[in-house]
């Protein structure tokens, strides 16, 4: 929240033998109100899991006035004893009045299920050393679960899609501009034959291709209920000199974004497009 970046700390309790509940999407929720510090309209954390055990994702706090905080999140999850540790690492963008500031802070929930729906209660406290700390807070997260879903044979998932996603640039794209976006890559700096597929979430849409001066363009469009998607470049090949960069430049109707990518064998870089409601 405004006076806000987290630290999260996460203790779920889950009787023994129920399986590990599957954490990775998007979670909604918000802060308890407080008098000393703004409450955002909504608050969002997308949560990925690989390695079977460690967490990337993000953020999202929404107030009025357009204002927002976005944050990189790292973490462990204990499925054994289904307790979640994650941090807000850094910051992707933040946009508050100004007589708002942001602070770190540490999140401590237990996880319940209920019916169909996943919630994660608790506590948020400031982790800083500063002799003036942001207040504790109640906090609360849900997500929901369908469990009639029926198991289907589908396409082989591409296991390099569960590497740590290190989110590298988010872009906030208008309801008029979510259709027909160009997407142009660039080798960025020296060209070094590396070479790189792309991915709109879990959709393939270019393979093992080669990056130079050159520009490999294609579009995509988002899609109205589906408010975030990610754009994933993976590392086909370092070329000669390490790591896979990549120049891209999206376009939309009204405006031009520039954002230099990185990406290796451990970690696939992210843009993460998100729709203003």
């Amino acid at each position: 929240m405004a006076l806000r970046s987290f630290f999260v700390t996460v203790f779920s309790i889950i009787q023994l033998f129920l399986p590990a509940q599957d954490i990775s999407g998007v979670w909604v929720g918000n802060y308890k109100p407080s008098f000393f510090t703004a409450t955002p309209e909504k608050l969002v954390v997308e949560i990925a899991v690989y390695n079977d055990s460690l967490i990337t994702g993000a953020s999202h706090l929404y107030y009025k006035h357009q204002q927002y905080e976005h944050y990189k999140i790292y973490g462990v999850y204990k499925k054994n004893e289904s307790t979640i540790y994650f941090s807000e690492d850094s910051t992707i963008a933040v946009k508050l009045g100004p007589m708002d500031e942001n602070c770190l802070g540490n999140y401590k929930l237990k996880l319940t299920s209920t019916g169909n729906l996943l919630e994660m209660k608790g506590r948020w406290e400031d982790n800083s050393v500063s002799l003036f700390q942001c207040p504790p807070s109640g906090v609360w997260l849900e997500k929901k679960i369908d469990k009639n879903i029926k198991q289907t044979h589908a396409a082989p998932k591409d296991n390099r899609l569960e590497r740590r996603s290190d989110i590298q640039s988010l872009v906030e794209i208008s309801d008029v501009e979510k259709d027909s976006i160009l997407i142009e890559l660039y080798d960025n700096g020296i060209v070094d034959n590396d070479s790189a597929s792309i991915y709109l979430d879990d959709s393939l849409l270019l393979f093992k291709q080669f990056v130079s001066g050159k520009p490999i363009s294609l579009y995509i469009s988002l899609d109205k209920q589906r408010p975030m998607s990610k754009l994933k470049l993976i590392a086909e090949n370092l070329g000669s000199i390490p790591p896979c960069t990549v120049l891209m430049l999206i376009r939309t109707k009204k405006k031009r974004y520039e954002v230099n990518l990185s990406s290796n064998f451990s970690s696939n870089a992210v843009v993460e497009f998100f729709l203003k409601e």
